[in-house]
């Protein structure tokens, strides 16, 4: 059974000539889910050799630009390719304002479906999409706009064990996300800065590598993926070891690569 990422970007706000900004596509078992869309995001599916028109939901963990910023591109593509078929947007509250008054403003349009599940909780864990082959449960981040985790969890064929894959991506250090991260097989997680920057990634509402790896530790994962590189580390091989001090099951994200759950 198919149950993995490919990592369409792994850095941080400014994008670099290696590292495009966040977005990940989850396949389970030959459903495609979209995580996080930042600008650019439609090129690098295509140049992953993924299916557009494959992908039939969308789950946004904040509206920074760096997250969000691809969104009305994608649908307009959909939209010119002929797609039909509907898409599930699941993000923050007013994500549908941005999209819609994009299109009223700029004249652009779609004629397939558009199904939102607009988020606005502070605290616990909901349940935010499910179908045949999986489930997406979203709970709160602390950052500085309204940002939330994704727990997805594989609906498996036959008796097996079903696989947790959680994204968490932006956040500050908090260890009340514990429960919900808890147990994943593999866990996502920013590592922006690097430990010496420790007030920085605070004051901003990031993590450091180290502080991810003590996250994973603590929650019992199977393997932490890193991800949300600043352009600041061209070579990023001490945010890696900084988390496997903490967590010696790291491995840090790159463009383009693939990782079972």
């Amino acid at each position: 059974m198919n149950y993995y990422v490919t990592v369409l970007g792994s850095g941080a706000a400014l994008p670099t000539g290696v590292r495009r900004c966040s977005a990940q596509v989850l396949n389970s078992n030959g459903f495609k889910l979209l995580i996080d869309c930042a600008e650019g995001t439609q090129d690098r599916i295509r140049y992953n050799h993924l299916k557009l028109q494959s992908l039939g939901t969308v789950i946004i963990s904040h509206l920074h630009g760096d997250h969000f910023f691809g969104l009305p591109g994608l649908l307009s593509t959909m939209h010119l390719c002929g797609r039909t078929e509907p898409v599930t947007i699941v993000a923050p509250k007013g994500a549908r304002e941005v999209i819609e008054t994009t299109f009223a403003l700029t004249g652009n349009h779609i004629e397939f479906p558009v199904e939102w599940h607009e988020m606005d909780f502070a605290e616990g864990m909901q349940r935010v999409f499910e179908n045949h082959r999986c489930t997406v449960d979203a709970f709160p981040l602390v950052h500085s706009v309204p940002t939330y985790g994704f727990r997805i969890t594989e609906v498996p064929r036959g008796a097996n064990k079903p696989r947790v894959y959680t994204y968490c991506c932006d956040t500050a250090y908090t260890e009340s996300i514990l429960p919900y991260i808890e147990g994943s097989d593999l866990l996502c997680l920013e590592c922006t800065f690097a430990n010496e920057l420790a007030e920085l990634a605070e004051m901003r509402c990031h993590l450091t590598a180290g502080q991810a790896g003590r996250l994973a530790a603590k929650a019992g994962v199977g393997q932490l993926l890193l991800t949300h590189v600043s352009a600041r580390y061209r070579e990023p091989d001490l945010l890696l070891a900084q988390a496997t001090e903490e967590f010696a099951n790291s491995v840090m994200a790159t463009d383009s690569m693939r990782i079972d759950v």
